[in-house]
Protein backbone atom coordinates (compact mmCIF):
# COMPACT_ATOMS: atom_id res chain seq x y z
CA UNK A 1 0.00 0.00 0.00
CA UNK A 2 2.85 2.28 0.71
CA UNK A 3 4.75 2.06 -3.09
CA UNK A 4 1.06 2.81 -4.16
CA UNK A 5 0.84 6.27 -2.01
CA UNK A 6 4.55 7.24 -2.63
CA UNK A 7 3.39 6.48 -6.72
CA UNK A 8 0.21 8.53 -6.69
CA UNK A 9 2.05 11.49 -4.83
CA UNK A 10 5.28 11.69 -7.31
CA UNK A 11 2.22 11.39 -9.73
CA UNK A 12 0.42 14.58 -8.41
CA UNK A 13 3.48 16.38 -8.07
CA UNK A 14 4.67 15.84 -11.71
CA UNK A 15 0.62 16.43 -12.62
CA UNK A 16 0.86 19.81 -10.67
CA UNK A 17 4.55 21.02 -12.35
CA UNK A 18 3.51 20.15 -15.71
CA UNK A 19 0.67 22.21 -15.32
CA UNK A 20 2.66 25.16 -13.52
CA UNK A 21 4.49 25.10 -16.57
CA UNK A 22 2.24 24.40 -19.22
CA UNK A 23 -0.03 27.07 -17.62
CA UNK A 24 3.06 29.87 -17.53
CA UNK A 25 4.14 29.44 -21.09
CA UNK A 26 0.66 29.82 -22.16
CA UNK A 27 0.43 33.02 -19.68
CA UNK A 28 3.95 34.17 -21.24
CA UNK A 29 2.59 34.29 -24.74
CA UNK A 30 -0.85 35.94 -23.43
CA UNK A 31 1.49 38.98 -22.59
CA UNK A 32 3.30 39.34 -25.77
CA UNK A 33 2.01 41.27 -28.29
CA UNK A 34 1.49 39.50 -31.92
CA UNK A 35 5.33 39.72 -33.88
CA UNK A 36 3.53 41.29 -36.88
CA UNK A 37 1.80 44.53 -34.46
CA UNK A 38 4.69 46.41 -34.97
CA UNK A 39 4.43 46.25 -38.77
CA UNK A 40 1.03 46.58 -39.07
CA UNK A 41 1.14 50.02 -36.67
CA UNK A 42 3.80 51.26 -38.91
CA UNK A 43 2.23 50.79 -42.00
CA UNK A 44 -0.95 52.25 -40.45
CA UNK A 45 1.20 55.54 -39.32
CA UNK A 46 3.79 56.01 -41.99
CA UNK A 47 2.18 54.04 -45.19
CA UNK A 48 3.84 51.48 -47.13
CA UNK A 49 7.52 52.24 -48.56
CA UNK A 50 6.90 51.88 -52.08
CA UNK A 51 8.62 49.02 -53.78
CA UNK A 52 9.34 47.58 -57.18
CA UNK A 53 7.40 44.74 -58.52
CA UNK A 54 7.21 42.96 -62.15
CA UNK A 55 3.74 41.65 -63.62
CA UNK A 56 3.38 39.03 -65.09
CA UNK A 57 4.80 40.56 -68.83
CA UNK A 58 7.91 41.46 -67.15
CA UNK A 59 7.38 45.17 -66.75
CA UNK A 60 8.35 46.45 -63.92
CA UNK A 61 6.14 49.63 -61.92
CA UNK A 62 6.12 50.29 -58.23
CA UNK A 63 3.16 51.08 -55.39
CA UNK A 64 4.44 54.95 -55.91
CA UNK A 65 3.16 54.90 -59.14
CA UNK A 66 -0.42 54.89 -58.17
CA UNK A 67 0.09 57.47 -55.75
CA UNK A 68 -3.59 59.47 -54.88
CA UNK A 69 -4.88 56.17 -55.50
CA UNK A 70 -6.70 53.30 -53.46
CA UNK A 71 -4.36 50.26 -53.57
CA UNK A 72 -5.34 46.91 -53.04
CA UNK A 73 -2.36 44.41 -52.14
CA UNK A 74 -3.99 40.93 -52.61
CA UNK A 75 -2.09 38.01 -51.82
CA UNK A 76 -3.38 34.63 -53.58
CA UNK A 77 -2.75 31.61 -54.92
CA UNK A 78 -4.34 29.12 -57.84
CA UNK A 79 -5.30 26.46 -55.71
CA UNK A 80 -7.07 28.77 -52.44
CA UNK A 81 -10.67 27.91 -52.83
CA UNK A 82 -11.16 30.99 -51.21
CA UNK A 83 -8.93 33.47 -53.22
CA UNK A 84 -10.93 32.02 -56.27
CA UNK A 85 -14.39 32.68 -54.39
CA UNK A 86 -13.74 36.22 -54.19
CA UNK A 87 -11.60 37.01 -57.69
CA UNK A 88 -14.84 38.23 -59.06
CA UNK A 89 -16.76 40.43 -56.64
CA UNK A 90 -12.97 41.88 -56.12
CA UNK A 91 -12.85 42.42 -60.20
CA UNK A 92 -15.92 44.05 -59.89
CA UNK A 93 -14.56 46.59 -57.14
CA UNK A 94 -12.44 47.71 -58.65
CA UNK A 95 -13.92 48.29 -62.09
CA UNK A 96 -16.63 50.28 -60.37
CA UNK A 97 -13.86 53.16 -59.37
CA UNK A 98 -12.66 53.22 -62.85
CA UNK A 99 -8.71 53.83 -62.42
CA UNK A 100 -9.13 55.31 -58.80
CA UNK A 101 -8.76 51.60 -57.03
CA UNK A 102 -5.95 49.57 -58.51
CA UNK A 103 -5.76 45.86 -57.61
CA UNK A 104 -2.19 45.02 -57.07
CA UNK A 105 -2.62 40.58 -57.09
CA UNK A 106 0.29 39.20 -55.49
CA UNK A 107 0.37 35.06 -56.08
CA UNK A 108 1.93 32.52 -54.03
CA UNK A 109 1.61 30.01 -57.22
CA UNK A 110 4.50 27.79 -57.03
CA UNK A 111 5.08 27.72 -60.83
CA UNK A 112 4.08 30.86 -63.44
CA UNK A 113 2.00 27.67 -65.63
CA UNK A 114 -0.52 27.15 -62.60
CA UNK A 115 -1.09 31.08 -62.81
CA UNK A 116 -1.37 31.03 -66.56
CA UNK A 117 -4.17 28.34 -65.94
CA UNK A 118 -6.02 30.49 -63.56
CA UNK A 119 -5.52 33.19 -66.26
CA UNK A 120 -8.02 31.60 -68.46
CA UNK A 121 -10.62 30.89 -66.20
CA UNK A 122 -10.61 34.49 -65.22
CA UNK A 123 -9.51 36.50 -67.95
CA UNK A 124 -10.94 40.22 -66.74
CA UNK A 125 -8.07 39.84 -64.25
CA UNK A 126 -6.03 41.11 -67.17
CA UNK A 127 -8.15 44.34 -67.39
CA UNK A 128 -6.95 47.81 -66.87
CA UNK A 129 -6.08 48.63 -63.48
CA UNK A 130 -5.34 44.86 -62.29
CA UNK A 131 -1.75 43.98 -62.47
CA UNK A 132 -0.83 40.61 -61.99
CA UNK A 133 2.60 39.79 -59.58
CA UNK A 134 4.29 36.45 -59.05
CA UNK A 135 6.15 36.07 -55.81
CA UNK A 136 7.86 33.68 -56.97
CA UNK A 137 10.56 33.90 -54.19
CA UNK A 138 7.83 34.79 -51.79
CA UNK A 139 9.57 37.50 -51.15
CA UNK A 140 6.72 40.20 -50.79
CA UNK A 141 5.03 37.72 -48.83
CA UNK A 142 7.10 37.87 -46.23
CA UNK A 143 7.48 41.38 -46.52
CA UNK A 144 4.01 41.49 -45.63
CA UNK A 145 4.41 38.81 -43.32
CA UNK A 146 1.16 36.90 -44.99
CA UNK A 147 0.41 34.39 -43.03
CA UNK A 148 -2.52 32.60 -45.33
CA UNK A 149 -4.31 32.73 -48.32
CA UNK A 150 -6.81 35.19 -49.44
CA UNK A 151 -4.91 37.88 -46.87
CA UNK A 152 -5.61 41.47 -48.53
CA UNK A 153 -4.27 44.78 -47.50
CA UNK A 154 -6.23 47.92 -48.56
CA UNK A 155 -3.85 51.21 -48.55
CA UNK A 156 -5.54 54.48 -48.88
CA UNK A 157 -4.57 57.21 -51.09
CA UNK A 158 -1.53 58.10 -48.88
CA UNK A 159 -0.49 54.36 -49.09
CA UNK A 160 -1.34 53.85 -45.22
CA UNK A 161 -2.97 50.81 -44.19
CA UNK A 162 -6.58 51.22 -44.19
CA UNK A 163 -7.38 47.77 -43.69
CA UNK A 164 -6.17 44.45 -43.22
CA UNK A 165 -8.52 41.45 -44.49
CA UNK A 166 -7.78 38.21 -43.72
CA UNK A 167 -9.78 35.16 -45.47
CA UNK A 168 -11.96 35.49 -48.23
CA UNK A 169 -14.92 38.28 -48.01
CA UNK A 170 -17.72 39.77 -50.45
CA UNK A 171 -15.39 42.89 -52.16
CA UNK A 172 -18.56 44.19 -53.91
CA UNK A 173 -21.03 45.25 -52.05
CA UNK A 174 -22.61 48.66 -50.84
CA UNK A 175 -20.59 48.53 -47.38
CA UNK A 176 -17.44 48.15 -49.77
CA UNK A 177 -18.25 50.58 -51.96
CA UNK A 178 -19.13 53.80 -49.65
CA UNK A 179 -16.15 52.48 -47.52
CA UNK A 180 -13.61 52.62 -50.52
CA UNK A 181 -15.55 56.27 -51.57
CA UNK A 182 -14.74 56.98 -47.69
CA UNK A 183 -10.79 56.24 -48.90
CA UNK A 184 -10.82 58.48 -51.86
CA UNK A 185 -12.59 61.53 -50.14
CA UNK A 186 -9.55 61.36 -47.88
CA UNK A 187 -7.42 63.35 -50.69
CA UNK A 188 -10.51 65.67 -52.10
Amino acid sequence: MKQHLKAFVIVAVLAMAGLWAYSTYFASKLNQTPSDYSTIEAMEKEGVASFAMKNLDGKEFQLLDYNGKVVILNFWASWCSPCIEEVPSLIKLVKEFKGNVQLIAISGDSSRADIDVFMKSFPEMKGENIHIVFDEDRSLMKKFQVARLPESLVLGTDHKLAKKVVGSIEWYNKDSVAYIESLLKKTQ
